[in-house]
């Protein structure tokens, strides 16, 4: 066998773990071989005339040594996954992260100082009321010696409550036997599995402080002592985790590796937990406030790395450094050994994000421009709903909101701090071409597709590409993109505040960003026809478009002089304005396609009448209310007609008003966050 170096002492550790990483490999590639030898050696037995009695037995004694190399290699792997040397891209999630070699042999030293510290000078006062949770299922033996390891505890002040899911009454007759009036046996109502039963426990239990025991297992005589300990040396600490000492971890479905017992602690790292469990449910605890906390009964496997998950999550734990618990592994019938336990850490692994605030990036081509009032509210709205939002885009905003938050220009710099999730990207052009960034990252996004570069065939190219978790479109979008696109209408949030209209209003308003797509010479021409009344035009300056605002003016003055062009202005005097004007004209080249403008929905929630051309897309989202145009002359008449007012104006206000509530409906605001979170936990399934 090659020499590892792992005995050197000049290598230092991260070296003498890349050796033995090296040696596993190989023996990996010598396994691989010797399975390809039987294959052919089995294949010529089969074929051959007759039966070669030594042959036959070399094979056997060749498969015997072939499936001790595999335990031991399996071994090795698994005691470099205790060092915290395991890669994270393994099929199989375990004890995985990053090679810190020396942390790791620290805490070690630690176990036995604080554990003698504890044991032999500290003062623990026998106060607290601890709660231990077990959960059985047909297994009185192993049971019997589980609650006898709680019953030698140190510390004297505890209950067990024992959640029995048994099929026959044997468990029963062994707890019956146990005269002990601190243990409280609670039946489950159905045989619902370890998640159920726990729930069943944790219902049950009445002490100030929860922790737990599995059925097969042993807790040290210190534990409970030392959890008093923690929660009273340290009066703010809600959860902490202690070490476990494991019988064999190399033992697969009950069978030893030859392995010797190892212990097995680690430091808290919020991204290794997500990646892979390290902290087992018989080294946690807990104050009783976070009882609520319940199993997810839904999952096959892992449901105590999904519950740490939550719980961390709520209250970053103490990584205390004492022996919990012994963890039996050579042993039949164990849940860890099952089928499911995998597809449970597949769920659990890509599910993670959801078990604490999700990380968005919005990666945006020039937010905030004044006009991207949606990006503002989908940006909102994430935050809203938990989630930690960062923001960058490709170019500084020509016309930037006043209280938009901060929008960084080095994209590649924020992702790299803020470790997302997700990306957030909005235009589909856009999301081309941040695809390069995007790959090198390696991080799945979400495009929100809109209305001027809506492309079904780009839509459809990044729909398919790897790192798609999802595609957004409107609703009238849909039938023209590939199944699996979900749809969106835009949100407006609570905080934006909606002026009171005067008595009487008056005049003429359009508001929009500056682009040539809007077509300004039909929209003054229009205004031009009217009677001396105010007609305002505001616009936001674009970025590639910073002509298109001189344009509309000179355009304006040549036409009318009495039109006022405004540039620039802030949200809430656009609002102010529509609320004091009698009618909202959008106005939009034949040839562009249109989405679900912002500008119309506060319009409408201001009370203002819409005029519109004839499209589907604005009927759908005015109603029976919208006044549409095919000319200027068209424009120019229903303005007038509003002016007269009347009753059929006023009912049409409050209809329109009405109408628009439902884009603030907070019941939908965090539809965006739920969609992006969702796809995303489906996109690593996927990749799982």
């Amino acid at each position: 066998m090659p020499e590892s170096g792992i005995n050197r002492a000049e290598d230092g550790p991260e070296a003498r773990l890349a050796a033995v990483e090296s040696t596993i490999s190989q023996l990996e590639a010598v396994v691989a071989g010797n399975a390809a030898w039987m294959a052919d050696l089995q294949r010529d037995l089969v074929a051959g005339p007759g039966t070669n009695a030594d042959l036959a037995a070399g094979l056997a004694s060749h498969t015997e040594w072939l499936g001790t190399l595999e335990r031991w290699v399996s071994s090795c792997v698994k005691i470099l996954a205790n060092f915290g040397a395991q890669p994270l891209d393994t099929p199989t999630p375990s004890a995985s992260g990053s090679l810190d070699v020396l942390g790791t042999l620290m805490t070690r030293l630690e176990v036995p100082t604080v554990m003698a510290w504890i044991a032999d000078a500290a003062e623990v006062v026998e106060g607290p009321l601890i709660s231990v949770d077990i959960a059985t299922r047909d297994r009185p033996e192993w049971l019997s010696k589980a609650i006898g390891s709680v019953l030698a505890q140190s510390y004297t002040r505890f209950e067990i409550v024992v959640a029995d899911d048994s099929d026959g009454e044997e468990t029963a007759r062994v707890l019956e036997s146990i005269d002990d009036d601190r243990i409280r046996v609670v039946r489950t109502p159905t045989r619902g599995g370890g998640a159920a039963a726990f729930n069943t426990a944790l219902e049950g239990s009445t002490g100030d402080i929860i922790t737990f025991l599995d059925d097969d297992n042993l807790m040290h005589p210190e534990w409970l002592r030392s959890i008093v300990w923690a929660f009273s040396s340290f009066p703010d600490l809600e959860a902490l985790y202690g070490a476990r000492i494991n019988e064999d971890a190399g033992a697969e479905h009950g069978n030893r590796s030859g392995m010797l017992p190892t212990l097995e602690f680690a430091r808290y790292d919020r991204s290794r937990h997500e990646q892979a469990n390290f902290i087992d449910r018989n080294t946690t605890a807990f104050r009783s406030r976070h009882r609520d906390l319940r199993y997810d009964t839904s999952l096959g496997g892992a449901i105590d790395w999904d519950h740490s998950l939550r719980l961390f999550a709520r209250t970053p734990p103490m990584a205390l450094p004492v022996v919990a618990c012994y963890y039996r592994t050579v042993i039949p019938g164990r849940i860890s050994d099952s089928p499911e336990k995998l597809d449970g850490f597949h769920q659990v692994r890509a599910r993670a994000h959801t078990t604490r605030p999700m990380r968005v990036h919005v990666h945006t081509a020039m937010y905030p421009v004044m006009s991207e009032t949606y990006i503002g509210e989908d940006i909102g709205s994430l935050r809203a709903a938990g989630a930690a939002v960062t923001l960058s885009a490709v170019q500084k905003a020509v016309s930037r909101t006043d209280d938009a938050p901060s929008c960084s220009l080095d994209a590649d710099g924020v992702i790299a701090e803020a470790d997302p999730d997700i990306v957030l990207l909005h235009w589909a052009t856009h999301a081309q071409g941040s695809l390069p960034m995007i790959e090198q990252h390696g991080i799945p996004f979400v495009c929100r597709v809109h209305s001027f570069d809506f492309d079904p065939g780009l839509v459809a190219q990044l729909f398919d590409h790897p790192l798609c978790a999802a595609v957004i479109a409107y609703d009238h979008q849909l039938d023209r993109l590939p199944e699996g696109v979900q749809g969106l209408a835009p949100s407006i949030g609570p905080d934006l505040v909606i002026p009171p209209s005067p008595v009487e209003r008056s005049g003429v308003l359009s508001a929009s960003a500056g682009l040539p797509k809007k077509d300004f010479p039909l929209l003054i021409e229009a205004l031009a026809q009217l009677p001396p009344m105010p007609k305002a035009i505001i616009i936001a300056a674009s970025n590639g478009f910073e002509e298109v605002p001189a344009q509309v003016v000179a355009l304006a003055e040549s036409k009318d002089r009495s039109i006022t062009v405004s540039v620039n202005v802030p949200r809430n005097q656009v609002l102010e304005a529509m609320a004091r004007t009698s009618v909202f004209v959008y106005t939009v080249a034949p040839d562009v396609p249109m989405g679900v403008p912002m500008s119309i929905i506060e319009a409408m929630l201001c009370g203002a009448v819409i005029i519109g051309p004839d499209r589907p897309e604005i009927h759908r989202l005015v109603g029976e209310e919208l006044r549409v145009y095919t000319t200027a002359a068209d424009i120019a008449r229903h303005i007038e007609d509003v002016a007269r007012g009347g009753p059929s104006v006023e009912a049409a206000r409050a209809t329109l008003r009405q109408r628009a509530e439902q884009y603030r409906n907070p019941a939908q605001r965090d539809q965006l966050h739920r969609i992006m979170s969702e796809s995303l936990t489906d996109w690593k399934l996927q990749q799982s």
